[in-house]
């Protein structure tokens, strides 16, 4: 793994023993993309930049026309890293500023560059970043001017051969005396030599989340983006770009993921002579900076992520590097919790004698952690009212006694909160309306859930809201937090920030909810925090910078969850997706187990009022996710079956050792015999192994090229979970002599 530069002939090569990028800086001093993909040892620019279209002509210094005489440029077709804006090059560019004299033309020229073992200090950077040990990674800064004014663009290229990641993100620097204008501002440009790609995305709305679709590209501009600030339900920030041709374990594919929760744009951009740019950072319709005198602006950082091996062995990149080098400390709380949570239990009709009861069922049914959620504050009796009046409603609940309580259980208590809302109906709104974000002169204010955003962008809010939150967890001894965000960014200026930098709201208005994020995991470091939007809004690596999980959906119905839940298994950890039982119609407790055994794990229905039978199934169902909820929570992922595209929807996780495996099938409408195989992944293939399904052992090769034999009649929404087991080759032998019989008793785990 390295970054190297060759000075003679200006290329920069950044490799690990799988992939391969290389820019080099023409005799323009343009910063050309030449190559990205499998490992290559070397290149030739001359080969590879050749374009047989129009010549690169200029006036020069002299006014004279001046003609490259060579084909390795040209403006219209040459592969940029950073392509210019209002010149030749009229496909999308990442950068458009704009200076006193009103002229957006933007054109970046190479100026210098350094190559660093490490990483660089984050202290100033304003936004989440992944967590590199200096051991993890080299980094390149390539420095770059702009052509006609003194601001410079810095290009930050962060390699790591351990994580098989390149983090892409820049920086923009005015040295110049005049005010600069930021329209866009991207994180990276990746220009491609083909248009034999599709599209991978998670689309969706709410209660349909992550909704998997792809993409064909064709000779436009498309535009993957969100404008809600902070609800990206309509796009999830991660996407792929992936060869036609692409299956879950072969082909090659591009993974991008933003670590930022606001407003972004992916643009793919297919051009004439059928080569991708594809330009990812701010959401340019909803952007703006105004760039002072020695100021600096950055882009988010994106992970991008290459595989020549399919999108399981993307996940799994995906996986290792949130899990080691973004989640928080606090994923370690994870494992020692299965949570109960009021909200499906009593919604807003609890009171003291009802939470008492839920602990001493949840204690019962071996539940450690119960939430309270929407409710416990003053005046929230429903959802109209008391946002930002953060007290507990002492005449609802005596929350020392419950939590006095619950501890002498041996069980920890949680609350919800909406920090970045304020309802119109509350003493804040009464006592500072100014709080509220409402443009200046402005009226007929858009209401959703009859509440408005707090005015973030101004730090005097941000602190007072802290300070309300902390005088409730500096009291109480609270060990988890449900942080919600349920409306999206409307009429997004603020009547606080000058009239020159109003249109920054949207972008300042995310700052402050990182700062206001970072006060509280600083103060309270040992809560374990679960951020929220309206269910799986809001799901993105800039949010599981701060909170080790988040809530995948507040659709339960195993039917739509499980296809939520696989898509979201494409990128995201499995124990970063808040996943529970719930009282949904579809399904039984078991069924409803087996899904949500694959996330966080936990439980929406009230307890108290189920029957005997089914408090005995939770309390064995409790048992076997602490028995294997590690696997869940550091294995490999492989999907086996893409519910977009069969009946079924599959997969299995393999621990790191690749001694357990938990295998989840569920059929979706209902089917008689069929010869229906499932196939495993990832195991060794010279060992034996156990399963749950027949109690029968077999190499891990059997498993994966026969698999195992689900040819029965399935009646619709069929669940199941298995489990394989390693055994070594004494035990197997034993077994298989004296227990194992063809065609003997089939079980299921659960």
């Amino acid at each position: 793994m390295g970054i190297t530069f060759e000075k003679k002939r200006k290329i920069f090569h950044l490799f690990t023993k799988d992939f391969s990028y290389y820019i080099h800086v023409n005799k323009y001093n343009y910063l050309i993309h030449l190559y990205s993909g499998k490992y290559l040892s070397d290149i030739s620019k001359e080969r590879v930049s050749e374009r047989y279209i129009d010549r690169y002509a200029f006036l020069n210094d002299d006014n004279l026309e001046t003609q490259d005489e060579d084909y390795y440029f040209s403006m219209m077709g040459s592969m940029f890293e950073v392509a210019p804006f209002g010149k030749g090059d009229k496909r999308n560019a990442p950068y458009i500023l704009e200076g006193d004299n009103n002229i957006p033309l933007t054109n970046f020229l190479f100026y210098s560059y350094k190559i660093i073992k490490g990483k660089i200090d984050k202290k100033d950077y304003p936004l989440p970043y992944i967590k590199f040990k200096n051991s993890d990674i080299e980094t390149l800064i390539i420095t770059l001017k702009d052509e006609k004014r003194d601001v410079y663009l810095n290009l930050y290229y962060e390699l790591s051969s351990k994580y098989h990641t390149l983090v892409r993100y820049a920086s923009i620097i005015n040295k110049s005396k005049e005010d600069i204008k930021v329209f866009k501002m991207s994180s990276f440009e990746l220009d491609l030599p083909s248009s034999n790609y599709k599209l991978l995305t998670l689309k969706g709305t709410w209660s349909n989340e992550t909704d998997l679709e792809y993409i064909n590209l064709n000779h436009s501009l498309t535009k993957i983006s969100e404008n809600h600030n902070g609800r990206n339900f309509t796009y999830n920030p991660s996407i792929a770009l992936l060869d036609k041709d692409t299956t879950f374990d072969n082909g090659e594919i591009y993974g991008f993921s933003n670590l930022y929760s606001g407003d972004f744009s992916y643009e793919i951009k297919v051009d004439e002579i059928d080569q991708t740019r594809i330009i990812g950072g701010y959401n340019d319709e909803t952007f703006f900076y105004l760039l002072k005198e020695n100021e600096t602006l950055y882009s988010f950082e994106t992970v991008i992520i290459y595989s020549s091996k399919g999108i399981n062995d993307m996940s799994h990149k995906f996986h290792n590097l949130i899990r080691e080098r973004l989640l928080p400390k606090t994923k370690e709380l994870q494992n020692n919790y299965i949570l109960i949570n009021s909200w499906e239990a009593f919604y807003f009709d609890f009171d003291t004698k009802r939470l008492l009861e839920l602990i001493d069922e949840a204690k019962k049914e071996e539940i450690n952690l119960v939430v309270i959620d929407d409710g416990w504050f003053k005046n929230r009796n429903d959802d109209t009212s008391s946002l930002g009046d953060w007290e507990v409603d002492t005449s609802k609940i005596d929350l020392d006694k419950v939590i006095n309580y619950a501890k002498s259980l041996n069980i920890d208590i949680g609350l919800w909160i909406e920090p970045e809302m304020i309802s119109y109906n509350s003493s804040l709104f009464k006592e500072h309306s100014d709080f509220a974000l409402i443009p200046p002169s402005y009226h007929n204010v858009t209401l959703f859930r009859h509440q408005l955003l707090l005015d973030l962008t101004r730090s005097e809010v941000v602190d007072y809201i802290f300070d309300k939150l902390s005088k409730i967890f500096d009291k109480y001894d609270i060990k988890y937090v449900k942080w919600d965000f349920n409306r999206f960014l409307s009429e997004g200026y603020s009547s606080y920030l000058l009239k020159e930098r109003v249109k920054e709201t949207p972008f300042r208005m995310m700052l402050g909810t990182y700062s206001l994020l970072n006060k509280f995991v600083s103060r309270y470091p040992n809560i374990l925090l679960e951020t929220c939007s309206a269910g799986g809004g809001r799901f993105d690596l800039g949010m599981l910078f701060y909170s080790p999980q988040i809530w995948g959906s507040d659709e339960t119905d195993i039917a739509l969850r499980s296809s939520i839940q696989f898509s979201k298994n494409i990128f995201y950890p499995l124990r970063s997706i808040g996943a529970h039982v719930s009282n949904r119609k579809l399904g039984s407790l078991q069924d409803k187990a087996c899904l949500a055994f694959f996330g966080t794990y936990g439980y929406e229905l009230d307890i108290t009022k189920i029957s005997e039978e089914d408090k005995n199934k939770i309390k064995e169902f409790n048992s076997y996710f602490k028995s294997f909820h590690n696997v869940v929570n550091d294995g490999d992922y492989y999907a086996l079956y893409n519910p977009y595209e069969s009946n079924y929807v599959s997969w299995n996780v393999v621990s790191k050792d690749k001694k357990t495996c938990l295998v989840y099938f569920m059929l979706y409408r209902k089917e008689q015999t069929k010869a229906r195989f499932l196939k495993l992944k990832g195991l060794k293939k010279d060992k034996y192994y156990f399963n749950s399904l027949t109690n029968d052992i077999y190499k891990g090769d059997f498993y994966m090229n026969v698999g195992l034999n689900l040819s029965a009649p399935l009646e619709s929404f069929t669940s199941m979970l298995f489990v394989i087991k390693e055994v070594d080759e004494v035990r197997a032998t034993l077994y298989r002599k004296t227990k194992q019989v063809d065609g003997g008793k089939r079980d299921k785990l659960l």
